[in-house]
């Protein structure tokens, strides 16, 4: 088998492609069209303006008075200019492939033509109209014939946006419509007004096409909706004049046929603006204070300035819509300044201080040593002195006179103004979205305690959640107690939250609130099916990301072929003497507390990558009152193997026992099957103890159903890389010789967009000693 292993996984491949064509022939078919249409007419290596195709095949007001109406499907298959195939079909392929996978190529073409000659005859119609009105602009648009598949794209992306989840669905009409209302303000070509009249119609008539009722618009207007209308206000304002430069149009309908006014700024300045700009929008987002605070002033200043210039010089249409936009960012930010109150405190924000001055020092050292050691590639051949000034005027576009003879001194004179802005912009959004850590007060704790003690509702994984660096947050009724892990500004809630089933979605949205008012965000990790039901009722998502193991103890017997390795395991230890003890750590004799520390410390040092933490616990957590440890000692108090059991609780009882801590001895001589015969006499003893059940846990990434999804699939290739380390497929492997029943456990996110800002935290969480170093040379070598 193992030979044909490597051939089978592109095989594979090949046929999950192959699958995939066969489902959106429609798409293939139109794209082949075009390009072949393209290939025949010429228009994939000319521009067909040039070569007369857009005036033969166009479509327009003119066009369409000629009788030549089949213009408007014939032109569709011919692009403007050869490097816009790219863009137009890129667009195409996305929306109506996306249409045509989930509900069919008939609905995919009608999505596509439809909007397509709706919009084509419904700018038509809007152009002749505000020509009649003495509109200018459009009198002139209303003469120019265009061509392209642009406008079917843009209204099957529309129309796509109708069966996308709701938080996607906002996000890609937002866009959608702030770049159609951007192109047509700014730049003002004839297609950017097909491309917003298809993208409306499509939104218009998408639930229609995806087979979804219409949805009431929602009114609501509150505290994540004010700072996301500020945020939007802020990007949309200062990204115009990068739009600007990059691709000016007509000069838009503000100011037809004039030349674009940039403030004589480099591409590069504004580029940078839009960066910095981007990162205050992002951080009113957030709900930022320090955003709020630079929005108020630089904005109350330009807001000033614009009054002025129109008070005594008068202001441009776009000038008037730009102190429109400023008013209005003013006008909210300050109106609901409640919501814009989140703050670091004032130790992370010191630390992000402390990196960026150390930054700071090691670029100047950095560029002066470069200058320095290029001197002889420089005229005039700089000093000590003249290549700090030199280092220092570079950063902010300047320069002293000294110039690099050389393309290495010339590009590095050039690249350092590049770097000092992408540290200053890395430093810049590190200080704005600085985390408040949390602190949970004791008595938060016990009453967290007191109410997973008395819940019907405690998990396996439960009791992790009382381990050391796991906070703790109590509904404001005091019935409901959630453990939480805070990594930077992410929040980890561990395993279900606690108390009267009735109440946990009431709990959940409050606990939502209490982070979202923090700049936090939120995911829940390690939850069983039935808080499952309850997120997912809440519109939350689920990805499994483990499996408990539970063994019933009422009808087990290790009888069978079945369970040969573990009578095997048995029958040795009475053979070598090997028996079970029962301590708690902290009770342990001096000389058998050295070696499960000796035990411990040699796992730790097999490992390349640091010991991992959050749900994987030592000696450090199993020293617990409540929590119990099986040795394996021989007849010489030699220990050779240990687990760590902490309980279950239901409604104030001790239910079942999950393990933590499952280690033997590395050293020779160590009996063999030494864990099994632990986790089976625990097994025996809890179930005389009249225990329900006991859990071999769950190990992180590991599971035995089948991968389903995109997510998954990554989240499994995350596992295969993280194996060789950490051996979760292979525990979970071991776990079968028990007969466990297998429950799922969840990660439960809002929106798939904060899956790597989670997935990044929740790594921290488990390995909060590993540096940067450690994580590449993981991903780079293998254990030996």
């Amino acid at each position: 088998m193992a030979p044909d292993a490597p051939a089978s996984e592109p095989s594979s491949r090949l046929s999950r492609a192959l699958a995939l064509a066969a489902r959106v022939p429609g798409t293939i078919a139109v794209t082949v069209l075009v390009l072949a249409v393209g290939a025949l007419t010429g228009a994939l290596w000319r521009s067909a303006e040039s070569s007369g195709l857009v005036e033969r095949w166009g479509w327009g007001v003119d066009e369409f008075a000629d009788g030549r109406w089949i213009n408007l499907l014939a032109g569709a298959a011919i692009a403007p200019e050869p490097w816009m195939y790219a863009l137009i079909l890129g667009t195409f392929c996305l929306g109506g492939g996306y249409l045509e996978l989930h509900y069919g190529t008939l609905r995919m073409l009608i999505a596509v033509l439809g909007t397509h000659v709706a919009a084509v005859l419904g700018t038509a119609l809007l152009l002749l109209g505000l020509g009649a009105l003495g509109v200018g602009w459009a009198e002139e648009l209303a003469h120019v014939p265009d061509v392209g598949l642009s406008n079917g794209g843009f209204g099957a992306v529309g129309a796509a946006t109708a069966g996308f989840p709701l938080l996607w669905r906002r996000r890609v009409r937002l866009i959608g419509l702030l770049y159609c209302a951007a192109m047509i303000l700014y730049a003002a070509e004839i297609w950017d007004f097909t491309h917003a009249m298809a993208f409306g119609v499509g939104i218009l008539v998408g639930p229609w096409i995806v087979g979804r009722a219409r949805e009431p618009f929602d009114w609501r207007f509150g505290p994540q909706e004010v700072r996301d209308t500020a945020a939007v206000l802020l990007a949309f304002g200062s990204l115009h004049q990068l739009l600007v430069r990059i691709w000016p149009g007509h000069g838009g309908i503000l100011g037809y046929g004039e030349a674009p006014d940039d403030g004589g700024l480099t591409t590069l300045a504004l580029v940078g603006g839009a960066v910095v700009s981007l990162a205050f929008a992002y951080a009113l987002h957030r709900g930022r204070r320090g955003a709020w605070w630079y929005v108020v002033i630089l904005t109350g200043f330009t807001v000033l300035a614009l009054v002025a210039v129109a008070i005594f010089d008068g202001l441009s249409p776009s000038g008037a819509l730009d102190l429109a936009l400023d008013v209005a960012l003013l006008v909210l930010v300050i109106g609901w300044r409640r919501h814009f109150s989140v703050k670091g405190d004032r130790s992370s924000r010191g630390r992000v201080w402390k990196r960026g001055l150390v930054t700071l020092a090691a670029l100047m050292t950095f560029t002066v040593v470069a200058i320095m050691a290029l001197q002889d590639q420089l005229e005039p051949a700089p000093t000590l002195g003249t290549a700090v000034g030199e280092a220092a005027v570079r950063v902010f576009g300047g320069t002293t006179g000294i110039e690099g003879t050389t393309p290495l001194a010339r590009a590095l004179l050039a690249s350092i103004g590049v770097i000092w802005f992408l540290a200053f912009a890395i430093f810049l959004t590190s200080l704005l979205l600085v985390s408040r850590q949390h602190r949970t007060d004791e008595s938060v704790r016990e009453r967290f305690i007191e109410i997973q003690r008395g819940t019907a509702r405690m998990t396996s994984i439960g009791y992790m959640t009382r381990w050391e660096g796991i906070d703790h947050w109590i509904s404001d009724e005091g019935d409901v107690g959630i453990g939480f892990k805070q990594v930077g500004s992410t929040v980890v809630v561990l395993s279900d939250p606690v108390g009267p089933a009735g109440a946990v979605e009431r709990a959940h949205l409050e606990f939502a609130d209490f982070c979202r008012s923090r700049g936090w965000r939120l995911c829940y990790f390690g939850v069983s099916e039935e808080a499952r039901a309850t997120l997912e009722g809440a519109g939350w998502r689920a990805i499994q990301v483990a499996e408990d193991t539970v063994v019933r103890l009422p009808d087990l017997a290790f009888t069978g072929k079945a369970w040969q390795d573990v009578r095997s395991a048995i029958n040795r230890a009475k053979r070598e003497g090997v028996t079970m003890r029962t301590v708690r750590f902290s009770d342990a004799p001096r000389g058998m507390k050295d070696q499960l520390e000796t035990i411990s410390a040699q796992w730790a040092g097999d490992k390349s990558l640091p010991e991992m933490g959050f749900t994987l616990g030592d000696l450090r957590e199993a020293d617990d009152p409540n929590v119990e440890m099986h040795v394996a000692v021989d007849a010489d108090g030699t220990v050779h193997g240990m687990t760590s059991w902490m309980p279950v609780y239901r409604e104030g009882d001790v239910v079942g026992w999950t393990i933590d801590i499952m280690k033997r001895r590395l050293d020779d001589g160590v009996m063999s099957g030494v864990m099994e015969f632990l986790i089976a006499q625990s097994a025996v003893e809890f179930k005389e103890a009249g225990y329900e059940f006991i859990s071999l846990s769950a190990a992180p990434l590991s599971y035995s159903g089948e991968v389903e999804g995109s997510v998954e699939r990554m989240l499994d290739v995350l596992a295969d890389a993280m194996e060789p380390y950490y051996g979760f497929a292979s525990l979970e492997r071991y776990k079968a010789k028990f007969k466990p029943e297998h429950r799922p456990l969840f990660l439960m996110y809002p929106d798939e967009a904060q899956l790597p800002a989670i997935a990044l935290a929740i790594l921290r969480a488990y390995l909060p000693d590993a540096t940067a170093t450690d994580l590449v040379k993981a991903a780079v070598t293998r254990p030996d």
